[in-house]
């Protein structure tokens, strides 16, 4: 089983030792059914269908909590990637254990917790300024506390709507996909747009798509054009001026005609090559300026793993 599971066999040895503590069983109908439910889930974790034994404890929690079930619950949802969720109810169990002076399970829930925490993916929500008065997130329905914001909280792999209201202010929604081992995924909530002036924006009038942004982001993009143009060009006469260097070199060198053509060819090259390069680096930043300079405050999400970096989001 361990080899299947990707943990340790020492973990898995250690996780069949912990049973649903025994304070915890009793003759009542809802501890009788905790105790099936916690069976059958050991049952299918044990054979490694994690999908269907997590539920099973899950249930078995709801029903009766116990430290036990707790750690067995964990460790599932450490089987599925649902690292947030695993992180929670190792807390927990910790939380348990200690209070009934088990150090046993204290120090293994502790131990676990510190092994899930940084694997699991982070999202950072943060409020660009100004933040209307009263502002509430949510992340799925579910309200996210001030001191989370701008800070990375670990969360289950999964898609996450994030929702922005305000009294007075249009609420806005945005989507963002978690994923990655470790990743760290951020999302802008841009500044909440005014009930009165969203009335004014749904007059005949529409506004221009062409912020500044968009405009300088334009301006950089013919800068662009016109460098690696201008780079392709040079490399061009570069090359044609080393051909001409030709008759006046054999395999012993190249006489002062020679060296003085090839010489400026060189230096032409280099002219070619930082054109070019100028003109990538200003194309880049022409999309980004476009970007993020569309209208109606699109969110941009930078998501930043082992893997690399990349922008994400709604645009």
């Amino acid at each position: 089983m361990g080899s299947r599971c990707g943990l340790p066999l020492a973990l898995v040895a250690a996780l069949l030792v912990f049973p649903r503590d025994a304070a915890a069983q009793g003759a009542t109908a809802g501890q009788s059914q905790a105790d099936s439910s916690f069976n059958e889930g050991r049952e299918l974790l044990e054979k490694g269908r994690f999908a269907e034994a997590c539920p099973k404890l899950a249930r078995s929690e709801e029903l009766a909590p116990a430290v036990g079930t707790l750690l067995n619950l964990a460790y599932c949802y450490e089987q599925l990637g649902k690292l947030r969720s695993a992180m929670d109810a190792y807390a927990e169990a910790q939380t348990l254990a200690s209070a009934a002076g088990d150090v046993k399970k204290t120090t293994f829930a502790k131990d676990r917790f510190a092994a899930v925490e940084p694997r699991a993916p982070k999202l950072v929500l943060r409020v660009v300024s100004p933040e209307a008065p009263g502002l509430e997130i949510k992340r799925n329905a579910v309200i996210v506390a001030k001191s989370d914001l701008d800070h990375p909280i670990a969360v289950d792999p999964q898609d996450y709507v994030i929702t922005a209201s305000a009294a007075g202010h249009v609420t806005w929604k945005g989507a963002i996909i978690v994923r990655g081992d470790g990743a760290v995924v951020t999302l802008l909530v841009p500044p909440l747009e005014r009930v009165a002036t969203a009335t004014a924006a749904a007059a005949p009038t529409k506004a221009s798509p062409l912020t500044t942004k968009r405009i300088a982001g334009l301006g950089l993009g013919a800068v662009s054009a016109l460098a690696i143009g201008g780079g392709i060009a040079a490399a061009f006469s570069a090359k044609s001026r080393y051909d001409d260097a030709g008759p006046h070199c054999d395999a012993t060198g190249c006489d002062e005609v020679g060296a003085s053509i090839q010489s400026g060819a060189a230096t032409q090259g280099n002219i070619a090559t930082a054109l070019i390069g100028l003109g990538v680096l200003a194309g880049a930043a022409g999309v980004y300026l476009w970007i993020v300079g569309a209208p109606e405050g699109k969110p941009v999400g930078v998501v930043v793993s082992p893997l690399g970096a990349s922008l994400g989001g709604r645009f």
